[in-house]
């Protein structure tokens, strides 16, 4: 299986700085192809790389951090859950394919031209 990975678009705030990106993982096996969707909403960082040197990499690595999430439960007790985009997209394009090969229908020949 091939993941290619690959920016859709971005929201740049007025500083040039990109505030939100949608991008999306396709997968490859054979004939079969999936893609996955995603939106990220970006935070302030303590370094700014100016818009027109930007990589379709490095936004991506923005992408790719993880999301932490912390609560605390019913108990008082603090939880913890970490969201992976690469992770998660790659996982679901998988599963669309695997769904696609266990579709798949032979075609055999028709019997009137046998």
């Amino acid at each position: 299986m091939e993941y290619k990975w690959s920016i859709i678009k971005v929201e740049v705030a007025e500083d040039n700085l990109v505030v939100r990106v949608d991008f999306k993982v396709t997968a490859t096996s054979g004939n079969n192809t999936a893609s996955v969707a995603y939106a990220r909403n970006l935070v302030r960082g303590d370094s700014f790389i100016p818009y027109n040197q930007l990589t379709e990499q490095q936004v991506l690595d923005w992408c790719f951090k993880p999301i932490v999430t912390t609560w605390m439960d019913t108990d008082s007790v603090e939880q913890t859950s970490t969201f992976l985009h690469k992770d998660d997209g790659e996982a679901q394009a998988a599963d669309q394919i695997a769904r696609q090969l266990e579709k798949k229908y032979a075609e055999p020949a028709l019997p009137w031209t046998l």
